[in-house]
């Protein structure tokens, strides 16, 4: 019962948050429990994680919570308001899920207009595919890499966008 209680608390909160744009929700320690400590987004407060029931995807005006931690659009949240969520800097996530199989997401941000050539090399160093060659505007982005001719074993993505260049290792397990 105790359970449940705490799960419909948690899932009315998730209700009110939508409704939250022009305040901010606090929810209390002993309501999110599992430890953790403070996140926040766009006008939403969280204390600690939310646990086991509440492991998912649930989204906001503004935010995203993906497996008990709160993202500005691919950044995790810093509790300071970022205005207009442009990105600041370059940056290039770790691809989710890692290890992957058969697809896997790469998020990356652009301050600014860019050109931006990412590609996918094999253990050895040899080029193995093109994800992004083009010029892209400011924001928030992703790629998507599917296995598909891509044998089991380690590959690094590596991101150029301007003088920003940033290297990432995935896995693939098929």
């Amino acid at each position: 019962m105790r359970r449940m209680t705490t799960l419909l608390v948690v899932a009315m909160i998730f209700l009110l948050l939508p409704l939250a744009s022009s305040g901010q929700i606090t929810l209390p320690y002993d309501v999110v429990g599992c430890g953790g400590g403070e996140m926040s987004g766009v006008g939403n407060v969280v204390r600690g994680t939310l646990g086991q029931g509440c492991i998912g995807v649930a989204s906001g005006p503004g935010n995203i919570h993906e497996i008990g931690f709160w993202y500005l659009f691919g950044e995790p949240g810093t509790g300071i308001d970022e205005g207009d969520l442009t990105p600041t800097r370059y940056w290039l996530g770790q691809n989710h899920p890692n290890p992957f199989n058969p697809m896997t997401t790469l998020k990356f941000s652009l301050p600014q207009l860019t050109r931006v050539i990412m590609k996918l090399y094999d253990a050895s160093g040899r080029e193995v595919r093109t994800l992004v060659d083009e010029e892209l505007p400011a924001g928030h982005h992703s790629t998507v890499v599917e296995a598909q001719g891509l044998a089991s074993g380690i590959y690094f993505c590596r991101m150029v966008a301007g003088s920003f260049v940033e290297t990432r290792k995935l896995v693939l397990l098929k």
